[in-house]
Protein backbone atom coordinates (compact mmCIF):
# COMPACT_ATOMS: atom_id res chain seq x y z
CA UNK A 1 0.00 0.00 0.00
CA UNK A 2 1.27 3.63 -0.75
CA UNK A 3 2.75 5.39 2.33
CA UNK A 4 2.50 9.37 0.50
CA UNK A 5 -0.91 11.08 -0.17
CA UNK A 6 0.16 12.07 -3.44
CA UNK A 7 0.55 7.94 -4.33
CA UNK A 8 -2.89 6.95 -3.21
CA UNK A 9 -4.40 9.94 -5.21
CA UNK A 10 -2.63 8.33 -8.29
CA UNK A 11 -4.24 5.04 -7.66
CA UNK A 12 -7.32 6.52 -6.89
CA UNK A 13 -7.46 7.66 -10.40
CA UNK A 14 -6.74 4.69 -11.96
CA UNK A 15 -9.30 3.05 -10.15
CA UNK A 16 -12.03 6.14 -11.88
CA UNK A 17 -10.69 4.85 -14.74
CA UNK A 18 -11.27 1.42 -14.65
CA UNK A 19 -14.67 2.32 -13.60
CA UNK A 20 -15.60 4.60 -16.67
CA UNK A 21 -14.34 1.44 -18.60
CA UNK A 22 -16.64 -0.50 -16.33
CA UNK A 23 -19.51 1.71 -17.17
CA UNK A 24 -18.76 2.00 -21.02
CA UNK A 25 -18.83 -1.75 -21.46
CA UNK A 26 -22.24 -2.40 -18.97
CA UNK A 27 -23.63 0.72 -21.41
CA UNK A 28 -22.35 -1.15 -24.48
CA UNK A 29 -23.80 -4.66 -23.88
CA UNK A 30 -26.95 -3.26 -22.53
CA UNK A 31 -27.56 -1.22 -26.13
CA UNK A 32 -26.59 -4.41 -27.99
CA UNK A 33 -29.12 -6.50 -26.28
CA UNK A 34 -32.28 -7.32 -28.16
CA UNK A 35 -34.92 -8.97 -26.53
CA UNK A 36 -37.13 -9.92 -28.90
CA UNK A 37 -34.06 -12.17 -30.18
CA UNK A 38 -33.25 -13.67 -27.33
CA UNK A 39 -30.07 -11.96 -27.97
CA UNK A 40 -28.90 -11.15 -23.85
CA UNK A 41 -25.85 -10.64 -21.81
CA UNK A 42 -27.26 -11.04 -18.16
CA UNK A 43 -24.02 -12.74 -16.95
CA UNK A 44 -21.74 -10.12 -18.44
CA UNK A 45 -23.66 -7.54 -17.17
CA UNK A 46 -23.73 -8.46 -13.37
CA UNK A 47 -20.04 -8.86 -13.53
CA UNK A 48 -19.14 -5.96 -14.86
CA UNK A 49 -21.76 -4.33 -12.26
CA UNK A 50 -19.55 -6.52 -9.63
CA UNK A 51 -16.31 -5.24 -10.87
CA UNK A 52 -17.72 -1.90 -11.18
CA UNK A 53 -18.99 -2.23 -7.19
CA UNK A 54 -15.22 -3.70 -6.22
CA UNK A 55 -13.91 -0.61 -7.58
CA UNK A 56 -15.96 1.90 -5.52
CA UNK A 57 -14.65 -0.10 -2.43
CA UNK A 58 -11.30 0.18 -3.26
CA UNK A 59 -12.15 3.97 -4.03
CA UNK A 60 -13.58 4.37 -1.25
CA UNK A 61 -11.07 2.56 1.43
CA UNK A 62 -8.03 5.05 -0.48
CA UNK A 63 -10.59 8.22 0.38
CA UNK A 64 -10.52 7.27 3.80
CA UNK A 65 -7.21 6.31 3.98
CA UNK A 66 -6.21 9.97 2.88
CA UNK A 67 -8.25 10.90 5.44
CA UNK A 68 -6.43 9.35 7.86
CA UNK A 69 -2.96 10.59 6.91
CA UNK A 70 -3.93 14.07 6.75
CA UNK A 71 -4.92 13.49 10.38
CA UNK A 72 -2.41 11.78 11.22
CA UNK A 73 0.34 14.47 9.75
CA UNK A 74 -1.60 17.11 10.48
CA UNK A 75 -2.97 18.24 7.15
CA UNK A 76 0.46 18.06 5.49
CA UNK A 77 -0.62 17.23 1.79
CA UNK A 78 2.10 14.90 0.76
CA UNK A 79 3.14 12.93 3.94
Amino acid sequence: MPETISEIEEQIACIEELQKECYAAIRKLMESEDIARGVVFPAQIHELHQQKNMLETHRQYRRARISRLKLQNGGSPDL
